[in-house]
């Protein structure tokens, strides 16, 4: 699981996954990257 790859808590995982769409969610290459996700990915 990515979360124990990185060391970290799965709910500090999906809020940083959360803030990196936040920050970046008008970048076209951000949007390019996204397109294939679910809608409720956290990202």
């Amino acid at each position: 699981m990515v979360s124990n790859t990185l060391g970290m808590e799965l709910d500090d995982l999906v809020a940083t996954l959360k803030r990196v769409g936040e920050t970046c969610g008008d970048d076209p290459e951000y949007q390019k990257l996204r397109a294939p996700l679910p809608d409720d990915w956290p990202l």
